[in-house]
């Protein structure tokens, strides 16, 4: 007996040293394979994004300092990027595949590589108004302006247009390579010779706080561009105004605005027909019989305004969730609702008298199809910004000064009755 118990303390003993050791006390229990521990093993990034002259590290996750050394690198094309002991440097533009092979197994990494240079190539800047060049892939050295009186330029970057014309701002960088972006300074749209989609779409490039904001101006309208500049057409299928004015041959034909509206819902429809701008406009007022508020109101015809989106007060801090949101549909009581600068627009530069046509419109217009698709505006914020009366951006393409006094503008009277809204 005593034998026995002297067995199972000995057969004890071993099971306990054997766990401490690290040896299975099971025999169910298998050490893992050569493959169970490649399937463990990743590349450390499958794609990279670098300019010519970066680099980056690649590595192996999930195996030893030691076994890195059995790491084969390889590059699909040496001419766009080269790689040694994984680190991976930019040699020329385009994209490859960079590849590790390790115990019989491939991992890969796509590489886009990208040529160094400026933010912008050309841009149009109305004069008085800055933006900033940034440098992409190295850094600047220096910056300089072919023509300091029509665009000069800081050491930080930043351009700023001082009088008509073109210039050609030069950066020096790191790199030992010199970048350049052409300038135009123009006084307003109508300088623009092969205007882009954003110069006839301002507010596809606005911040939502110049969108919805109030500048603060609230000067009296006394003088207009003459009737004949504009002809204005509402598009109600596409939800769209669109702004010309004449060619060489006087047709209308050349257009200056691009506009994204709210026209008026099913139950109360928009009236189409071509009509004459009437002589009433309003700075910022409230819908009679209602707690709305609209900026910048331009009769069109009887009760018809084109005009701002709505606002609970005469504070533009308060504009309506819905009324923003619902540019670009059939929602509202009759009128043209637009953004604050289209808007805008319209009250200064589109004088009484001026013609504008208002027609239904269709599926088979592919151009105007293709105008509203790029008329995009800025998301809406979930948080409401303080969108202080004088303190918003101004980017648009023309300023009030800007505007031709031909006509004299003589306040008119509502004649068809209370605004539809």
């Amino acid at each position: 007996m005593k034998k026995l118990k002297l067995i199972f303390t000995l057969i004890a003993a071993l099971l306990l040293i054997a766990s401490v050791n690290g040896t299975p006390a099971s025999s169910k229990t298998k050490a893992k394979s050569d493959t169970e521990i490649l399937e463990e093993v990743k590349i450390s990034r499958d794609s990279k994004t670098i300019y010519i002259g970066e680099s980056f590290r690649l590595k192996l996750i999930g195996i030893s300092s030691d076994d890195a050394s059995e790491i084969i690198w390889s590059s699909e094309n040496e001419s766009i990027a080269e790689v040694e002991n994984g680190k991976v440097t930019g040699t020329g533009e385009g994209r490859i595949i960079i590849t590790a092979e390790y115990k019989g197994n491939t991992y890969t990494c796509s590489v886009k590589v990208k040529t160094p240079g400026l933010s912008e190539e050309k841009r149009r800047v109305r004069i008085n108004y800055s933006f900033t060049l940034s440098v992409k892939g190295t850094k600047a050295v220096s910056f300089t302006s072919s023509k300091k009186k029509v665009a000069s330029v800081d050491e930080n970057g930043v351009v700023t247009a001082n009088k008509k014309g073109n210039a050609v701002i030069s950066v020096l960088c790191e790199n030992g390579e010199t970048y350049t972006c052409e300038v135009e300074v123009y006084l307003n749209i109508m300088d623009i010779e092969n205007p882009t989609f954003a110069d006839l779409a301002p507010t596809t490039t606005m911040s939502f706080e110049e969108l919805v904001g109030d500048n603060g101006i609230y000067d009296e309208l006394t003088m207009m561009p003459e009737a004949g500049t504009y002809r204005l057409v509402v598009d109600l299928y596409h939800k769209v105004v669109m702004a010309y004015t004449r060619d060489e041959n006087g047709e209308y034909t050349v257009p200056v605005r691009y506009m994204l509206a709210g026209v008026g819902a099913s139950g109360s429809p928009t009236p189409t027909g071509t009509f004459k701008m009437e002589n009433y406009r309003l700075r910022y007022e409230r819908f009679n019989g209602t707690d709305c508020y609209g900026q910048y109101w331009s009769i069109l015809k009887g009760r018809i305004y084109f005009h701002s989106i709505l606002y609970n007060s005469f504070d533009a801090k308060d504009y309506t969730v819905t009324s923003y949101d619902n540019l670009g549909k059939s929602v509202s009581h009759g009128c043209i609702r637009l953004t604050v600068p289209d808007a805008r627009w319209i009250y200064y530069n589109v004088a009484p008298g001026t013609e504008v046509e208002v027609r239904k419109g269709s599926s088979s217009d592919k151009e105007t199809a293709e105008i509203r698709k790029k008329l995009k505006l800025a998301k809406r914020p979930d948080t409401r910004p303080a969108l202080k009366m004088g303190e918003i951006p101004d980017t648009d393409n023309w300023t009030i000064s800007d505007v031709p006094h031909e006509e004299e503008f003589i306040q008119g009277s509502q004649n068809g009755g209370e605004a539809a809204y």
